[in-house]
């Protein structure tokens, strides 16, 4: 294995990660340094949005909540520091500043990636990472509001039936058919969730491009074994939020998410940079007690994890579908692997396996995925076994990786 370059990027940092920290790395977010939110970043965002929260509309002391400001500080950095010319796509994790003495608030974002499996990785991720803090019984809520064409659809159809039963909304509520009529989805007062529960739904909007990116985001759900249902009143500001929004639950329908995920492809062209990004994040909210922050992570951890012995190929879309179930498998029983699930192309595949030297290559294709299975093969004596995804672990555990 190569060694590594010492030469970090100024906005990255592995230095005091925590149990959060720790279980994002096996997926392959890079830890960086809390994002500083200037005051001209806060102006724009309150130019783009009167209100900081994106999805959740409701004002709320604990629970996760999406920050436009923020959102805006990580486009800016990756402008400033010419992030667009690495390898895409590129995946952070960062520790977030709150003022909840009592939760601990981070973002997990994916830069660079316009396929469904971006979102299926936050999503795994942060349940994973949930798991490990003691959450249990979490479902997810998701919707999608398309493309900017399934927008302008969705958009003339709401606003046209709250129109018709304007005279049926609190008078509070009123202004916000013209102001913001998707608020109203979120609105909590009694007639407008009946109204809510009835208006047409943006998933019955989505053009061909977005229907089939929603369909496979629930693909992966559905692969995973994850727990969700469609929330039609889940939606997000439509100015620069498109396709996917999602929430994770608890039971409790009363409890605020304890995670908010978007899909934030058009803002980066709103803040004035030539080019669109492709950008989904999840921030989530931890209770304070469930991660001891007098536990940092080990260097000799940190280097083992971003530093494997293995390196997982997927060749095909039904092993894509299940990859994310073996990095899992393989997480909890503390074998990371590299991998470059996110990219399309083989190249970047094989490129990994040049790159990385990696005396251990596991590979899941068609026959493999049907199987439930992966082939293992040692770089070294091109030797090759091929066993269920439930014995990788020991089998790789032969390997002293």
């Amino acid at each position: 294995m190569k060694k590594r370059n010492n030469a970090l990027p100024s906005y990255v940092s592995y230095e005091d990660l925590d149990q959060v920290g720790e279980a994002t790395l096996f997926y392959g977010f890079t830890p960086i340094k809390t994002v500083t939110v200037h005051h001209e970043d806060s102006a724009v965002a309150k130019n783009l949005s009167d209100g900081e929260v994106v999805v959740d509309h409701d004002t709320h002391e604990i629970g996760a909540v999406v920050k436009l400001d923020e959102k805006i500080a990580l486009l800016n950095l990756y402008e400033r520091e010419k992030l667009y010319t690495l390898p895409q796509p590129l995946m952070f994790f960062q520790r977030k500043n709150t003022r909840h003495k009592n939760e601990l608030h981070y973002g997990l974002e994916i830069l660079g990636a316009t396929k469904p499996m971006a979102e299926a990785i936050l999503i795994q991720a942060s349940l994973a990472i949930l798991s490990d803090v003691g959450e249990k019984n979490l479902h997810v809520e998701i919707n999608s509001i398309g493309d900017k064409e399934s927008l302008t659809r969705f958009s003339k159809e709401i606003t046209a039936y709250y129109k018709k039963h304007l005279a049926d909304l609190p008078a509070s509520c009123r202004p916000l058919v013209k102001k913001d009529v998707f608020s109203l989805l979120g609105c909590q007062h009694g007639k407008c969730e009946e109204l809510a529960r009835n208006c047409p739904k943006s998933i019955n909007f989505l053009s061909e491009k977005s229907r089939l990116h929603f369909k496979e985001v629930l693909e992966y759900l559905e692969t995973l074994d994850i727990p969700y249902s469609i929330n039609n009143t889940l939606v997000a500001n439509r100015d620069y939020c498109t396709e996917t929004i999602f929430e994770i639950r608890r039971e409790d329908k009363d409890s605020h998410p304890v995670a908010i995920g978007i899909r934030y492809d058009t803002l980066a062209k709103r803040l004035g940079q030539k080019k669109d990004v492709s950008a989904v994040g999840i921030s989530l909210a931890i209770p304070s007690r469930r991660v001891p922050q007098s536990k940092k992570i080990k260097k000799s951890s940190v280097e083992k994890i971003t530093h494997p012995s293995i390196v997982f190929m997927q060749l095909g879309n039904e092993a894509k579908l299940l990859s994310l179930r073996v990095l899992e498998t393989l997480r909890k029983h503390r074998i990371p692997v590299a991998h470059t699930m996110l990219r399309e192309k083989m190249s970047g595949q094989i490129g990994l396996v040049e790159k990385t030297q990696a005396p251990v290559i596991m590979i899941m294709g068609k026959k493999e995925a049907m199987e439930q299975s992966v082939i293992i093969r040692d770089s070294e004596t091109r030797s090759q076994d091929s066993v269920l995804i439930t014995d990788a672990p020991a089998k790789l555990k032969k390997y002293r990786v």
